[in-house]
């Protein structure tokens, strides 16, 4: 990272850099992944190796420091700004924790205290440097997991931002599949554990690790959920004609999961402070709702972004990418929730397929969606936090009142859709809010003064209160003077009102003039002038008159602000009772604004998405007439050649897929995997047609990635994976399959390879797609009728191969290793003697006998004479071997033989003759 900020050293005497070292020193020892901060009022500093760690990663161009004498610490001086940027790398991009440190005002020199923590599971206290104007983009969640009887799990989960508390017990298995998937629906950024070295629970860190989750230990007492009903009194969210009973809730009945939930609670220091009282809701965490997605199929379907593919376009990224067209930040949350949790409900998916269908039929109605009314939506739900805490400032109450003038507008323009789900699932709900949202902008327009905000001043009515008016009518005889100025500064500098010179005022500054940059010429001219400062936007400046009655004006609007204060207190009081319809106004909002983006990206691609006839779970159908990849056809420059499926239950309900590298394999089944995916969370999908049966899970295993940094070799996550897709496969399920036992021996892997095919094609019977290079899997195709066999395929010369990217019936009929090899470059006698052991193989037991054959007539000979050596050893065993003597039985065999040969077949020829 570039960094222009200058570098400084410490400004401490040696007897008080001992004294620092000292402390340091004493401070309990830390996990690498934990960066200890200083705070010292205008700059912070890091040590030891913080500081080595932070020249490492951003600061390169600051050199390390040193203090005391010994043993000596070494430190790095970070200004503000380069506080606020590491910070944020460590929280949203490492995934690591922050401890911040400050010195009290009153106490020894060296007397820190750690003041403020943060983790990837717990932004809270950062949200102001992490994101802008308090929109918080992404969700921090951390979930709580125990183990009790035999493999049962309890688990809770705690959402910051959303605010919600969710609890579950079920059993799982050694292999912790289930709790896989919740992983892979949940996302949470940390997990507590218990800190028993028990060998279910290194397993269960190891699971956890796996799958990118920062594990922390916490002490088995935290998992008790002694004196926890206590905390939730406080946390939970409860009406005010609600009496404060936690046990209310049925949810409580789970006492293991309550366990966990005090163990997240307290790690996260939830009770320290009363910002998060009367925030959370607590439900039930019920993933047999959603369709089951293991973190493979996250991966491999390419769900989210990913960091190593920082050279794709956004759009091109990731499916959460590519539909991302969401104009507020409740709606980008909603939508990876949307896409991590596809919903199995026929009735929810239909309705959300009919409202984005109706959307892109009306172009005109969904721009004014997204231009009049959706982008002038902020973050509701952090405004609601403010509002229950009664943290809440004039400005932000002024924020709901702007967002609340938009919602009459907005249902009235989706009652012009004209559409019963339309009507139903949105403009209703929403209309159910206008009553009290109308009583909260009524308070507004009487208590704030809406004339001052365009100049951003906050201030309540001056005939609210008669000192209110009276220094009122004091600032409107300064600004009548101010008006005087203003005009004999124009005069002054030969300007046109309000054109040349401009009259301004802000918080920071108060009155002050401006001019254009092309103007400032002028202004040196005249020694009566000031200047402030220089912006883009042009030369800030005043003079003494100007000043001295500014001077005074600001005297007074401080003395307003003081006189309201607590007038704003009641009014904030009051706006608190309106949190909650606000809260759930921003759901409503959100989920306008993801099925908008829905409509916008299907009406946009460069091919319009369809609407998919859907069926219900279990009809044994899976249609896909021309289905395309939707990240890969956003590409510049990328054609793409569409295929199709079809699956029906008892014909066609396992595809083996073979052909070349790089021919399409993968994008084939990525792009049916991503279209019932899309289906589910009620998008329209890339294909001509579509009709698709639901599905329970879309599992996946694809590729062959090492994982050693989590301890697994290639073959043995890809066992680990394995596993958990055979044993969560059900005969509703779609199972995608990518090149499956390529990590060990070539018939170690062949062998896992088939009886994975055998199980899901005989057993389970769910929808898969099965790539491979294990060409003898094909065979299966022979013995299980819905098994059905498809290639790609590609055309070649000497030294290029060009694939074609279309899906054919049958069995690819060659390789094209050596083809891939020359392309790569590989050195010229490699792939000759390549080559030539090649045509040794396939010239052995026969082959060379027809050796000058092109492939597809050397298969059509094998296949004949294969046909006529079955017929000669069905004829040889007819013989009577009892009633004939040797000699008997010789010629007979060689008659046959003979009869065979007349056949001229050139294999059996070659085989007759070995």
């Amino acid at each position: 990272m570039t960094n222009l900020e200058p570098v400084h050293a410490l400004n401490l005497d040696l007897p008080q850099q001992q004294s620092f070292v000292r402390f340091y020193e004493s401070l309990p020892k830390k996990p690498a992944s934990t960066v200890r901060f200083f705070s010292r009022t205008d700059y912070y500093t890091v040590h030891g190796e913080d500081a080595v760690f932070a020249t490492q990663e951003l600061f390169s161009t600051h050199p390390i420091k040193y203090m005391g004498e010994t043993p000596k610490l070494s430190y790095l001086v970070l200004s503000i700004n380069n506080f606020e940027k590491f910070i944020r790398e460590l929280l949203l991009v490492k995934q690591y924790r922050v401890e911040i440190y400050v010195k009290p005002k009153e106490g020894k020199n060296n007397d820190w205290v750690l003041k403020y923590k943060g983790s990837p599971g717990n932004l809270s206290q950062f949200e102001d440097i992490l994101f802008e104007n308090n929109q918080i983009a992404v969700n921090s969640c951390v979930i709580g997991v125990k183990i009790f009887k035999n493999k049962m799990l309890a688990v809770s989960c705690v959402n910051i931002t959303e605010g919600q508390f969710q609890v579950c017990e079920f059993n799982d298995n050694e292999f912790f599949t289930e709790l896989e998937a919740l992983l892979a629906q949940v996302s949470p950024k940390e997990a507590i554990i218990p800190s028993a070295d028990t060998g279910d629970l290194k397993n269960l860190q190891k699971v956890l690790e796996r799958n990118g989750v920062l594990v922390v230990k916490a002490k088995k007492n935290d998992f008790n959920d002694d004196d926890f009903v206590q905390d939730l009194n406080r946390l939970l969210y409860f009406d005010e004609k609600q009496q404060r009973n936690a046990l209310a809730f049925s949810e409580t009945s789970l006492k293991e999961a309550m366990g966990s939930l005090q163990a997240v609670v307290r790690y996260l220091n939830l009770i320290a402070d009363e910002q998060n009282y009367n925030q959370f809701r607590l439900s039930m965490l019920d993933l047999r709702r959603y369709v089951r997605l293991d973190n493979a199929a996250v991966y491999g379907l390419n769900l989210l972004p990913q960091m190593e593919q920082r050279g794709f376009s956004k759009k091109t990224n990731s499916i959460l990418g590519m539909l991302d067209s969401c104009l507020t930040v409740q709606g980008r949350r909603l939508l990876e929730q949307w896409v991590r949790q596809p919903p199995r409900d026929m009735n929810i998916i239909t309705e959300r397929l009919e409202i984005v269908h109706a959307l892109v039929e009306n172009s005109e109605f969904r721009e004014v969606l997204r231009a009049n009314h959706l982008s002038q939506i902020p973050d509701l739900l952090i405004l609601s936090k403010k509002m229950v805490n009664k943290k809440t400032t004039l400005r932000d109450l002024y924020r709901v009142y702007q967002a609340a003038n938009h919602v009459p507008g907005l249902v009235n323009s989706l009652r012009k859709c004209e559409n019963k789900y339309v009507n139903a699932v949105l403009a209703d709900p929403i209309a159910e809010f206008l009553v009290d949202m109308e009583k909260f902008q009524s308070m507004i327009e009487q208590t704030i003064d809406l004339d001052l905000v365009d100049r951003g001043e906050y201030f309540l009515k001056p005939t609210f209160d008669e000192k209110l008016g009276e220094i009122h009518d004091k600032k409107q005889r300064l600004e009548e003077k101010i008006q005087k100025v203003f005009r004999r500064a124009c005069d002054e500098l030969n300007m046109e009102k309000g054109k040349g010179v401009k009259l301004e005022c802000n918080d920071q500054h108060g009155y002050h003039f401006r001019v254009t940059l092309k103007e400032e010429s002028s202004l040196r001219k005249q020694k009566s002038f000031q200047i402030i400062d220089s912006l883009n936007k042009g030369v800030r400046f005043t003079n003494e008159k100007l000043s001295e009655i500014n001077e005074r004006y600001m005297e007074l609007n401080k003395e307003y602000e003081d006189v309201q204060k607590n007038l704003v207190k009641e009014i904030i009081d009051v706006a608190a009772g309106y949190a909650d319809t606000l809260r759930n106004l921003n759901h409503y909002m959100a989920k306008v604004d993801v099925l908008v983006s829905f409509a916008t990206v299907a009406a946009t691609a460069p091919i319009p998405f369809v609407k998919p006839k859907l069926l219900k779970e279990g009809s044994g159908v899976l249609r896909l007439k021309k289905v395309r990849h939707p990240c890969l056809e956003l590409q510049d420059g990328v054609t793409f050649i569409p295929n199709d499926t079809h699956f029906k239950d008892g014909q066609k309900n396992f595809y083996i897929i073979t052909g070349p590298n790089m021919g399409g394999k993968s994008t084939y089944i990525k792009s049916v995997g991503v279209c019932v995916l899309l289906a589910h969370i009620g998008s329209l999908v890339p294909c001509a047609e579509a009709e698709i049966s639901l599905v329970d899970c879309i599992l996946m295993r694809v590729g062959s990635d090492d994982s050693q940094l989590k301890g697994l070799s290639t073959f043995m996550l890809e066992m680990v994976e394995t596993t958990g897709l055979v044993r969560s496969a059900t005969s509703n399920s779609l199972v995608i399959i990518d090149e499956l036992g390529r990590g060990t021996s070539t018939y170690d892997g062949f062998g896992i390879a088939w009886a994975i095919a055998e199980h899901l094609a005989k057993e389970v019977r769910c929808f898969s797609l099965y790539a491979t290079h294990f060409h003898e899997i094909t065979h299966l195709a022979e013995m299980i009728p819905a098994v059905h066999n498809v290639h790609v395929t590609a055309v070649t010369t000497e030294t290029t191969i060009t694939p074609l990217y279309q899906v054919r019936e049958g069995v690819c009929d060659r390789s094209y290793g050596i083809h891939c090899a020359k392309m790569a470059d590989f050195p010229r006698d490699v792939v000759e003697d390549a080559a030539k052991y090649l045509e040794e193989l396939e010239n052995s037991n026969g082959m060379k006998y027809i050796r000058d054959y092109e492939f597809s007539l050397k298969k059509k000979e094998i296949q004949e004479g294969d046909e006529l050596i079955n017929e000669f050893l069905s004829k040889c065993r007819q013989l009577n071997v009892s009633e004939l003597s040797d000699e008997e039985l010789i010629a007979s065999v060689q008659k046959l033989k003979e009869e065979i040969l007349k056949k001229n077949n050139m294999f059996v020829k070659g085989l007759m003759n070995l």
